[in-house]
């Protein structure tokens, strides 16, 4: 899966082929297809990957202490792991065939946030905060990659925008 990964961080989808891996691993491409049976598979196993990864990234600022502030550092944490990684996460938003390993990876990320948010509301507020906070994070990040908003803009955008989640939150 590293070998993988590095190939998307470098060359994006376009460059991810089991014969790309195959090459990198010094391997046949026939050995790959034991474990993924074609590349929408390859795709899926690597998008688990960086749902784990941002899920790793985001678990030291959700633990600290909790309520509002947690929540706007792992909020700011999403958006440093999409800037620093594009084309994985890039892959990561795409549709995928549902295997086992997408599956609890997407599960056990929308449990970390559904936990945090809960920490400031509801139970079935913090189901609902989890969906907006994955699309109003996500807006913010796509923005920011196709250069429609700047990073400078971002920052004090996404501040502004967590905030009026946050609000909404503690009315629900």
């Amino acid at each position: 899966m590293a070998a993988t990964v590095e190939i998307v961080g470098r060359d994006g989808t376009e460059g991810l082929s089991m014969r790309a891996v195959a090459r990198k691993l010094g391997l046949a491409p026939n050995a790959l297809y034991y474990y993924f049976p074609n590349r929408k598979m390859l795709e899926a196993a690597v998008a688990a990957e960086g749902i784990r990864r941002i899920h790793a990234a985001l678990t030291k600022p959700a633990a600290g202490p909790q309520g509002a502030d947690a929540v706007r550092r792992t909020c700011h944490a999403y958006l440093r792991f999409a800037r620093a990684h594009p084309e994985l996460y890039a892959l990561m938003m795409k549709k995928h065939p549902d295997c086992p390993e997408l599956l609890a990876a997407r599960a056990g990320f929308s449990d970390l946030l559904v936990r945090l948010f809960a920490s400031i509301g509801s139970q079935q507020a913090a189901s609902k905060a989890n969906f907006a906070s994955w699309a109003l994070l996500h807006g913010l990040a796509v923005l920011e990659r196709d250069a429609l908003l700047e990073r400078s803009e971002l920052s004090a955008d996404a501040s502004v925008a967590i905030s009026a989640l946050l609000a909404g939150l503690s009315k629900a």
